[in-house]
């Protein structure tokens, strides 16, 4: 184990490629991707904290309007792809039935908060990740430039840039569920 000093604080690195079995018996916030660990900052910024609140409420107000009582909207929740392989996306759609201590079954929709910690893993180990995953959505929310990018996997199983003015509908499994982008800057 290696340590490094970060705001004042020890922050363990776990060396070398990891499980979910070891990851599971770490006792900080940690993802894992490709047995490569990545720390799990908890002490985000506020602004990051509050989008994190408004876009699971929008979404869930949204998704009760349709009735759509299949598809669920959850905040930062285990998601374990391989045995190598756990994630924490800031936002989530699932539109199946979910069992066990974690989800295992591919998401509907992911959303990231970016953040400077993060920014990075999330354009591209992430991306790259949730694209080979087939999550229907994937979109990238930046707090300090009050932007959004939304991508909708094609049929050829490639992440597509959507362009639209600032509501986009989410079809999702038979539900429809639209968020205007512009109510998550307050």
């Amino acid at each position: 184990m290696i340590y490094i000093r970060k705001m004042a604080q020890k922050t363990r690195l776990y060396a070398g490629h990891h499980t979910v079995a070891e990851w599971e018996l770490w006792q900080d916030q940690w993802e894992l991707i490709d047995g490569v660990p990545y720390f799990l900052n908890s002490t985000s910024n506020v602004r990051h904290q509050r989008i994190n609140t408004i876009i699971p409420i929008l979404l869930q107000n949204n998704l009760s309007e349709t009735n759509c009582s299949k598809c669920k909207v959850y905040i930062p929740i285990d998601w374990q792809i391989s045995d190598d392989t756990v994630v924490q996306p800031d936002v989530l759609i699932v539109c199946k039935p979910i069992s066990g201590i974690r989800l295992m079954e591919p998401l509907a929709v992911i959303f990231e908060i970016l953040s400077p910690s993060t920014r990075q893993k999330d354009q591209t180990s992430k991306f790259d990740l949730y694209q080979e995953q087939k999550v229907a959505y994937y979109i990238m929310v930046d707090p300090e430039t009050e932007t959004y990018e939304v991508y909708e996997l094609d049929s050829s199983g490639h992440y597509q840039r959507q362009e639209f003015d600032h509501i986009f509908t989410f079809r999702l499994d038979g539900c429809e569920v639209e968020l205007d982008f512009q109510l998550i800057w307050d």
